[in-house]
């Protein structure tokens, strides 16, 4: 009997700290469930998405990812954008450049020899990119660039100041449009007044939304190439364009 006692406050003891333990690990699980459950909440990305009023999904058994509809691919040619070369060339070179920085002018000679090699295959579309926080005064060099297009002179007045660079003043964008024969009043009122303001910003908007981040950036049709590319670089793309 004593034997049987023994044996059953064994079991009742085991049986208690069986249960204990069960009550332990269901607290845990409930704590690492709770705190998953905060922690996708309070997720930046999950809130970021939970924002997008306009977004379509696409699954598959692993990935869930949230795409806008708006989302655009590639550049446009729009009414304001100065083009040079052919215009009814089948290949388009989209320029994102910034007057005040050093590799959008060294990659100007590049750029002519394409045009020069590809005469009627191959056009270049101007995008501004000002990038004020690296180069403050070079917002006004695009402003001024835009006001001589409003005179007629875009380009011969965008070749000059490549050449000007380490002196964008209202001074010397003044003497870059005397030198091309431009009402220099107008001008020098076109900038003060920031005319074509707006049409940078549709340039500098539209490439946030391609996620530009420096400059020169360019798109060859709908094939990008950034930074300081060769001629051979370029080349490549356009052949592969042309053979299309």
């Amino acid at each position: 009997m004593k034997a049987n006692k023994k044996t059953n406050q064994r079991n009742y003891l085991k049986f208690i700290l069986i249960a204990i333990g069960v009550f332990f690990i269901t607290l845990l699980l409930l704590a690492m469930f709770t705190t998953k459950s905060v922690a996708t909440v309070n997720n930046p990305l999950a809130n970021i998405l939970k924002d997008f009023e306009n977004q379509s999904t696409i699954e598959s058994s692993n990935l869930l990812s949230y795409v806008r509809q708006n989302t655009i691919t590639e550049p446009t040619i729009n009414s304001h954008s100065p083009v040079l070369g052919n215009t009814d060339a089948p290949v388009t070179i989209f320029e994102f450049s910034c007057y005040g920085c050093p590799a959008s002018r060294d990659i100007q000679p590049v750029l002519k020899n394409i045009l020069n090699k590809y005469s009627d295959q191959v056009k270049i579309v101007w995008k501004d990119l000002p990038i004020p926080d690296l180069y403050p005064q070079a917002e006004l060099a695009h402003l001024a660039s835009r006001c001589a297009g409003d005179q007629g002179k875009f380009w011969e007045y965008h070749n000059l100041l490549w050449q000007n660079q380490d002196n964008f003043s209202i001074d010397n964008l003044k003497s870059i449009g005397k030198s091309l024969k431009l009402d220099t009043n107008k001008l020098s009122n076109c900038i003060n007044t920031k005319q074509f303001q707006n049409l940078i910003d549709q340039d500098v908007s539209e490439a946030a939304d391609l996620a530009i981040s420096g400059t020169p950036h360019f798109y060859v049709n709908n094939q990008e190439i950034f930074g300081v590319a060769t001629l051979e670089d370029f080349e490549i793309v356009i052949n592969a364009e042309l053979n299309r």
